[in-house]
């Protein structure tokens, strides 16, 4: 009698251990797909960065279905365009939750979308992941708000050690975009603090907007101040231009750019007017670690030899690190529970620590902000070169 209740007990104890010990990704997910959704600013101003994060995706939706999906079942993802319109995201947004059910969403890129979408997250309750809108402080607005990527503070930083160090910077000008949300954010807030924390003299800070095509007349001005460096609040298509005007005007100051400068396309639209550029980016496309290298590889015979921006390769770690929380976090994508695997997805988010992505180690902070190291870029025969510091 005694071996009989020593046995039953037995049973109990391992039964309990398989149910509360078990990995959660051992447990085949219901239905025949597990579906995410995307806001991409595939057209509009910013369609590259939406183009980038659309291959990407596709590149990891079929690598990861190709070893068998999230818990053996088909991973999709839904995407649409938000064509780089504030209330399109917010629209997308509700049809994605309200109507096509999913489960997260990856997106959207820029942070003048992100800044008005996020305060409507604790009413949808559903998790968002922006993959390279960068102004500093907005996934503060909701638990539910995300970025697997670097705000521009902790992009520029670094880089602005490198720029003074490199070419011995005591006066600067800042020229920046006041109708772009985070050109206007570096330019206005970020730099200026930055550059007298490294002890940097700014001499005058200049603006233009985005449509902007001539900048003969901010560069005259800044011509005449006879700084030794110039920093820019630009995204990658008016800074070219901004260098290339600065160069026919004899202005041979050395540049230092953000977030939004950080595509490859910069360096390829320089040529040697922007050699020696120093830029501070959330991701280096030609990081020669195996995994990337494949990455790159797919990526440019889809993208007509175009290398990824940052945008593109933190897309590509975001399925991935979707996969992960809806395996590891025990989702069990049956209809009745999708409030309840939503807030699975959101504290798994939120508890991300060392995932090792193509873009390096992320988590994320206490405000759901990406956290991991900066990369420093320097523009040299075309192409970013990676710079130690």
């Amino acid at each position: 009698m005694r071996q009989l209740r020593i046995a039953c007990a037995v049973t109990v104890a391992v039964a309990l251990l398989a149910l509360v010990g078990a990995p959660p990704s051992e447990a085949k997910l219901e239905g025949k797909v597990v579906r995410l959704g995307g806001i991409y600013p595939i057209t509009g101003k910013g369609a590259e960065w939406g183009e980038h994060s659309k291959i990407a995706t596709d590149i990891a939706l079929e690598e990861i279905n190709a070893a068998g999906g999230v818990g053996g079942v088909k991973l999709e993802v839904v995407v649409h365009d938000t064509a780089t319109e504030v209330g399109q995201a917010i629209s997308l947004t509700r049809k994605l939750v309200l109507e096509e059910k999913v489960l997260a969403i990856n997106g959207p890129c820029f942070s003048s979308e992100y800044e008005a979408l996020a305060p409507l997250l604790d009413r949808l309750q559903i998790v968002i992941v922006s993959q390279c809108s960068s102004k500093p402080g907005l996934a503060k607005l909701s638990k539910w708000a995300f970025r697997n990527t670097l705000t521009s503070d902790k992009q520029l930083e670094p880089a602005v050690d490198v720029w003074k160090k490199r070419y011995k910077i005591k006066t600067a000008a800042i020229l920046y975009d006041s109708a772009d949300a985070v050109s206007a954010a570096e330019g206005a807030k970020i730099l200026p603090v930055l550059l007298k924390k490294y002890g940097v003299e700014q001499k005058d800070i200049l603006t233009y907007q985005t449509k902007d095509i001539d900048f003969s007349a901010q560069l005259t001005k800044i011509k005449s101040l006879g700084v030794d460096g110039i920093a820019l609040g630009s995204c990658y298509q008016q800074a070219a231009n901004i260098v290339r005007q600065a160069r026919k005007l004899g202005l041979k100051q050395p540049f230092l750019a953000g977030a939004c400068t950080g595509s490859p396309e910069f360096a390829k639209l320089v040529g040697d007017d922007g050699e020696g550029s120093i830029i501070g980016s959330a991701g280096w496309p030609d990081d020669p670690r195996p995994r990337n290298r494949e990455f790159l590889k797919k990526f440019m015979e889809r993208a007509g030899g175009k290398k990824p921006n940052y945008g593109g390769m933190r897309s590509y770690d975001n399925v991935y690190i979707m996969k992960q929380v809806i395996e590891k976090y025990g989702v069990t994508n049956k209809p009745g529970d999708l409030e309840l695997d939503r807030e699975k997805i959101r504290k798994g988010w939120a508890e991300l620590k060392g995932f090792d992505g193509i873009t390096g180690a992320t988590g994320m902070d206490a405000d759901g902000e990406g956290a991991g190291k900066s990369t420093v870029l320097e523009v040299k025969g075309g192409v970013f070169v990676k710079v130690e510091y």
